[in-house]
């Protein structure tokens, strides 16, 4: 079945409502444009061509006068291999895939960005959004000073990730090698890095729409600005880059999910839902994650379960976005977007009120007819038959547009939700929270990698504010509590939704196997049988008292 649609109708964006673009995206290719934006107080300069640049930067460093035993075959071919394993992710380029690029180099120093790739246009955004909300979370800790915050901000980030790093003045900041002592493979970086010519940095043209859901997108900043506080100055860079990859993955992969939540209360009900309201909203998301690696358990289908509801609520997601922006597209709609007197949640909430007025129901007729009329010739029985049941019944025409439209755009509306999911997610990595093979959606199940663990309990134990020590050790009880009321994970407990005395032992098995995960990790001791008396540890305790 294929339905015509008017030119004007053919989108699927919302991003006043998304945030991001929801497609596929890399969060470790992501952290370059991070860091470039958190120095240079949100500006970049890219460099398309320079990802295909490989050879020539790679002779130009063999015969830099800074490295010796390199300016020959034998030696160009070790360099090129130790770049290779230490330095850049190398993939292929071109539609045929025929040729060899950089994909992006190994965040290792904050000096990465002076590359200019990878491009922004993969990271649909996000990566505008997450220095948008550190920029918030900052202001809030500093006096709620726009402009301070931004110099902040580019301060916590040069003292966590910028050793062996000095910066020449805006609006390049070039970063080059300051002589001072850094491990071999981030020396080997910054000197690959000086290769590239440095590019005088521009504006980011990003969105900028307030959060209509902040619940939903604050911690994006307020994570990164909690874990870069508490460990910066103190953990390997490269260490820290991998952690706030699985941190900013998890918080990405959850961001539609709380939107989505929000949007069906705000439709159904009328009412705004706590991720509307507060930036500090307990995370209700109640994802079971399953530390028993037993594939077919209890605890593995529940895991598995709770993956499938979420693809159900991505689904339905599709269906209450066009609902609201076939209303946003009313001239009402429309005028409500530049009310500046609103915040983006009371636009949302008017605009759901809005879906029965006269002049938006006149407006969404009148979008019917248009689809009728693009479809008038068609020789397709099913879109006729279709149309004339979707166009023929009695329900709101706000629901009968968003209908025509899904079944119009879900194709790629669907495949592009999805690709999100599963690559936030980091089922194609070793620091996410989704795992099975990729083209097995049955499968997929909530199992984070040991780098996520170790990421989330790192934040568990930060503590927002300036010049706060993070906690050394707590109670199991209060990192589960943390877990669920913070990042919406269940790991002893079944969601409310499929409590069930088998759930429930599926659950306290994996409790005793999320133990066992933290005792491998070197997290954890278990010597008694009472909650509050069992002691999870800080997994970056020891690089903070070497110090």
């Amino acid at each position: 079945m294929k339905i015509e649609l008017p030119p004007n109708l053919r989108t699927f964006a919302f991003t006043e409502l998304t945030l991001v673009e929801l497609n596929d995206t890399d969060v470790e290719r992501m952290l370059t444009q991070v860091f470039e934006m958190a120095i240079k107080q949100g500006r970049t300069a890219p460099n398309g061509k320079a990802a295909g640049m490989y050879t020539e930067k790679l002779h130009s460093l063999a015969e830099s006068e800074h490295l010796d035993g390199f300016d020959n075959a034998e030696g160009s071919a070790v360099l090129d291999g130790w770049l290779r394993s230490s330095v850049v992710e190398m993939g292929r380029a071109g539609r045929t895939r025929a040729s060899e690029q950089m994909q992006f180099l190994r965040p290792s120093t904050v000096a990465v960005y002076r590359a200019g790739f990878p491009a922004r246009s993969r990271h649909r955004q996000a990566d505008y959004l997450i220095y948008r909300e550190m920029l918030r979370a900052s202001a809030s800790r500093i006096g709620n000073d726009h402009v301070k915050a931004k110099v902040w901000v580019g301060e916590q980030f040069r003292a966590s990730f910028g050793a062996g790093v000095t910066f020449s003045d805006p609006p390049k900041w070039a970063p080059e090698y300051d002589g001072t002592d850094v491990d071999i493979s981030t020396l080997l970086t910054i000197r690959f890095l000086e290769q590239f010519e440095a590019k005088s940095a521009s504006k980011v043209k990003g969105q900028e729409h307030e959060s209509p859901v902040p619940g939903a997108s604050a911690p994006l900043g307020r994570d990164v600005i909690d874990y870069v506080q508490s460990y910066g100055k103190h953990a390997p860079a490269l260490m820290m880059s991998r952690h706030l990859a699985g941190i900013i993955g998890l918080r990405l992969f959850q961001l539609p999910l709380r939107i989505a939540q929000a949007t069906r209360q705000l439709i159904t009900v009328g009412t705004a839902n706590e991720d509307m309201l507060s930036p500090s909203a307990t995370n209700k998301l109640e994802q079971y994650v399953d530390f028993t690696g037993e594939k077919g358990s209890a605890s593995d289908t529940l895991a598995r379960q709770c993956v499938q509801r979420d693809l159900a609520s991505v689904r339905q997601f599709f269906w209450d976005r066009l609902y609201l922006r076939s209303i946003s597209d009313s001239p009402d709609g429309d005028e409500l977007f530049h009310d500046d007197s609103l915040s983006a949640p009371e636009k949302f909430m008017k605009l759901a009120a809005m879906s029965e007025e006269n002049d938006t129901v006149a407006h969404l007729r009148n979008v019917l007819k248009q689809i009728r009329q693009a479809n008038k010739d068609t020789d397709d029985e099913d879109t006729a038959t279709f149309l004339q049941a979707v166009l023929g019944d009695q329900r709101p025409a706000a629901e009968k547009v968003a209908d025509v439209l899904v079944e119009a755009l879900k194709k790629r509306g669907y495949e592009n939700a999805i690709k999100w999911f599963w690559s936030t997610g980091g089922i194609k990595t070793d620091v996410g929270i989704l795992s099975g093979p990729l083209n097995s959606r049955r499968s997929w199940t909530y199992a984070p990698s040991d780098l996520l663990l170790s990421s989330l309990l790192a934040l568990t134990f930060s503590r927002s504010g300036t010049g706060v020590k993070p906690l050394s050790e707590n109670a199991i009880d209060v990192v589960l509590g943390t877990f669920e009321n913070r990042f919406g994970i269940l790991v002893n407990r079944p969601p409310a939704g499929m409590d069930s005395a088998e759930n429930r032992a599926a659950a306290a098995r994996n409790f005793e196997a999320f133990k066992q995960r933290l005792h491998l990790l070197g997290a954890f001791d278990g010597l008694s049988d009472d909650l509050s008396a069992q002691r999870v540890r800080n997994p970056l305790m020891k690089l903070l008292e070497g110090q």
